[in-house]
């Protein structure tokens, strides 16, 4: 079945609200006895890559309402938007930290004029732990790093790594789709292109990546 871009599917799925877009996709392209890998590349932008789907060709193809899909859809965002999450800057982290030191500075001295603890938590809008470590520093503690785990490819590296060993001229796009039609996984393009080039020079397979 040729997708067109101008009608709708025959069969419309309702959108379950707080599920993603890929998952959505997947029991839109079941529906309508399509392959999940051809329909997302469909929707994609720029069409036919591994980028993020377009939300206005996906209301043409669902027959639904763009905004329904944008309420509905958790990480469905419009087209040309920026992540709304802040990356903040290592100048950012800097004026912060400078920040709550004279804030730390101010406390120290409220606290050495006489000044209650709570008349001093009302004043800053601290509670009673900041108030200490205030008192027994200058310095406010270095913030803490979170560590996390890769998690792009978790649980697939042995799924990709026999598809190599199967066939060392797989391509990384044929990989991405068996994926995603086979395991129910989307993972990112680069992050996988970057690990099947790896994989293969661990494996010193001789192989074409696209």
């Amino acid at each position: 079945m040729i997708v067109s871009r101008s009608q709708p599917l025959p069969v419309r799925v309702r959108p379950r609200r707080g599920e993603t877009s890929d998952s959505y996709l997947r029991r839109l392209a079941a529906a309508n006895h399509l392959r999940f890998s051809y329909l997302r590349r469909h929707l994609a932008r720029p069409g036919g890559s591994y980028g993020p789907i377009d939300p206005g060709r996906l209301a043409a193809l669902a027959g639904r309402e763009q905004l329904s899909l944008l309420r509905a859809l958790s990480n469905l965002a419009p087209a040309g938007s920026k992540p709304t999450g802040r990356r903040y800057t290592r100048e950012d982290t800097q004026q912060g930290y400078a920040a709550k030191r004279d804030r730390y500075a101010a406390i120290r001295r409220d606290a050495s004029n006489g000044m209650s603890e709570r008349t001093i938590e009302r004043k800053h809008r601290v509670g009673r732990r900041t108030i200490i470590k205030a008192l027994a520093s200058a310095d406010p503690p270095p913030r803490k790093k979170i560590h996390r785990e890769p998690t792009a490819l978790s649980g697939l590296h042995g799924h990709i790594d026999a598809m190599i060993e199967a066939d060392p001229q797989i391509t990384t796009a044929a990989i991405w789709e068996r994926l995603a039609d086979k395991h129910g996984t989307t993972v990112a393009y680069p992050t996988l292109r970057t690990y099947v080039v790896t994989r293969r020079a661990t494996m010193d397979a001789p192989g074409k990546v696209c």
